[in-house]
């Protein structure tokens, strides 16, 4: 009888530790996704106005949903049922962000852009680990942006843009090593861009406009090739513009517009074919353009204005064929208007004034048919206007003509 005990006490024990497993993982899971629903109810509870009423309806223990991975602008993972995406951006809400957000412990996107949420985000948000996406765009939220966003491995894109965040650009953010898009646009930072910003090597699109940012742009961010996107314009950046700017092969859109950046516009700028946006007026740059830019023929829009720039108009502007907009106003221009300018056929907004260009109007400028805008006021041109050019372009505005 002991011998037949001893051979059934091994098949028992299997099956007694399954049965007990099993038991442990549903209460796990149970207690893992109402943790995710309390969280959701507190920031339910932390919303004072907008669309509340209809939150109140539908998140809710006992409404008629069977989960909280039903609830409106909630998702969860088929495997864990547990949250990975809340999205109630656009909804009007004001409030703040209670600590108990930071128990969402498998969520990888959190989207509350155009809301009204103010205060500091709470420190237990430092909890998540799983997030890729973030985006806080354009609400009231204040105080330092918080060091721990550095501490998100898995991060990917980051958009704090438009709100209130103060004090210097924390050096954690050059942690993130996976981040693709950085947005802290349109807050009240001051002080230098962090160096360190630049040995992001996967970061394509990064946004530091519109703050009180001083000194001179890191080298650094000159480094990797697959840049798109540099946005630092509205600033108070000084220096010049590093030549190094030539090692951005991919980069599209440049903009440092409204800043007080000094010296010449480096010719290297020359080697970024791809670009489709160059944007550098109101500044204090000097010297000529440089003749090199007619090699960006991807080139649409191109704004050097409110400068201290002199000298001729290049003729290799003609090689712009894609152009859309020119902006050279307030410089010190001289010399004629290139008639290589007429070959610029999808133009619709040439804008010259305040200048000293003499000579005659082009003829082949006005026999553009995109054209919609032009101002030549305030140079010393000379010459007479077609007599046909009312009928020809009769939704051209100009001015100064």
């Amino acid at each position: 009888m002991k011998k037949h005990y001893f051979y059934l006490f091994p098949l028992a024990v299997p099956v007694l530790l399954h049965y007990l497993m099993m038991t442990s993982c549903t209460a796990m899971k149970r207690l893992s996704l109402g943790t995710d629903q309390s969280a959701l109810l507190a920031l339910k509870a932390h919303i004072t106005s907008g669309q509340q009423e209809f939150l109140s309806e539908n998140w809710s223990s006992t409404a008629a949903a069977s989960s909280v991975c039903d609830w409106i602008g909630v998702q969860c993972s088929s495997r864990h049922q547990r949250v990975t995406a809340l999205n109630i951006s656009n909804m009007g809400l004001t409030g703040t962000i209670p600590p108990d957000l930071g128990n969402l412990s498998f969520l990888v996107s959190l989207d509350l852009r155009n809301n009204y949420f103010h205060g500091n985000l709470p420190e237990e948000l430092s909890h998540l680990r799983r997030p890729r996406f973030v985006r806080l765009t354009t609400n009231n939220f204040t105080g330092e942006i918080p060091m721990w966003f550095g501490h998100f491995p898995e991060l990917q894109f980051l958009f704090l843009d438009g709100n209130g965040f103060s004090g210097f650009i924390p050096s954690s953010i050059s942690n993130l090593s996976r981040v693709e898009k950085l947005d802290l646009s349109y807050n009240f930072l001051e002080g230098n861009i962090p160096e360190k910003i630049g040995n992001l090597s996967v970061l394509r699109e990064l946004y530091l406009s519109g703050d009180d940012l001083v000194g001179q742009i890191p080298l650094s961010l000159c480094k990797f090739s697959q840049r798109q996107v540099l946005d630092l314009s509205n600033n108070r950046l000084s220096g010049q513009i590093p030549k190094e700017i030539g090692n951005l092969e991919k980069l599209k859109e440049l903009y440092l517009i409204t800043n007080n950046l000094t010296g010449v516009i480096p010719r290297e700028i020359g080697k970024l074919h791809g670009l489709k946006l160059l944007v550098l007026g109101r500044n204090n740059l000097t010297g000529t353009i440089p003749r090199e830019i007619g090699n960006l023929q991807n080139l649409q829009g191109l704004n050097l204005e409110w400068n201290q720039i002199m000298g001729m108009i290049p003729k290799e502007i003609g090689n712009l064929t894609m152009l859309t907009e020119l902006y050279f106003a307030n410089n010190s221009l001289t010399g004629t208007i290139p008639p290589e300018m007429g070959n610029l056929y999808q133009l619709e907004n040439l804008q010259l004034p305040y200048n000293g260009l003499n000579g005659s109007n082009p003829p082949g400028l006005f026999n553009l048919s995109a054209l919609r805008n032009i101002e030549l006021a305030f140079n010393h041109l000379s010459g007479n206007l077609p007599p046909d050019l009312g009928h020809r372009l009769p939704k051209l505005w100009a001015m100064g003509l």
